[in-house]
């Protein structure tokens, strides 16, 4: 778990900043944030899931937390909070942690392109992630474009959830970090 300086920082910071500080290679072309959505039953940690819609080109039908791509000039929180709410209708209200994040690369595809075209372009992306609470998790409303349904998950009903593997040790990193503000 990172810092509470380090949040500071991400308040802040740009995509592009956040990209230019990085000494590691390969160099990420974007960022997404991942909000964990942290809710507290009976004293049981458990976060947020949403399940990728259907017609999705990229893990249709799987598990996983909100959050999306950062736009030109903001801040990764304000990233973080917007995409957030695209998703859910969610206000973030606290960041409460930054947890361990990943890379992956993806092929690029243009607008209008199929599956199936020969596409040479690929993408490298860092998804930064982070514990939250929102102001009222009984008004959640997702975007039918992007999610068809979402869940709590805790700990024990993990292993439920059909998620790549990488998203699932997101989770479970997220739930252990939300252990420390229980």
């Amino acid at each position: 778990m990172y810092t509470s300086e380090l949040l500071a920082l991400r308040a802040t910071q740009t995509a592009a900043e956040y990209i230019l500080s990085l000494t590691d290679e390969p160099k990420p072309h974007h960022i997404v944030t991942g909000g964990a959505i942290s809710h507290t039953n009976h004293g049981v940690p458990s976060v947020l899931l949403v399940q990728r819609a259907a017609h999705e080109r990229s893990y249709p039908n799987e598990w996983e937390i909100p959050g999306g791509h950062a736009d030109p000039g903001e801040s990764i929180l304000e990233s973080l909070s917007r995409e957030i709410y695209e998703e859910t209708n969610l206000v973030v209200t606290k960041v409460l942690c930054e947890f361990e994040g990943f890379q992956y690369w993806s092929t690029k595809y243009e607008e209008g392109e199929s599956d199936l075209a020969d596409s040479t372009l690929s993408v490298c992306t860092q998804q930064l992630n982070f514990c939250v609470l929102v102001s009222d998790t009984s008004a959640i409303q997702l975007d039918p474009n992007e999610h068809q349904q979402y869940a709590w998950c805790t700990s024990e009903t993990l292993e439920q959830f059909k998620m790549t593997p990488t998203m699932r040790q997101v989770a479970s990193n997220a739930l252990d970090s939300l252990t420390l503000f229980t």
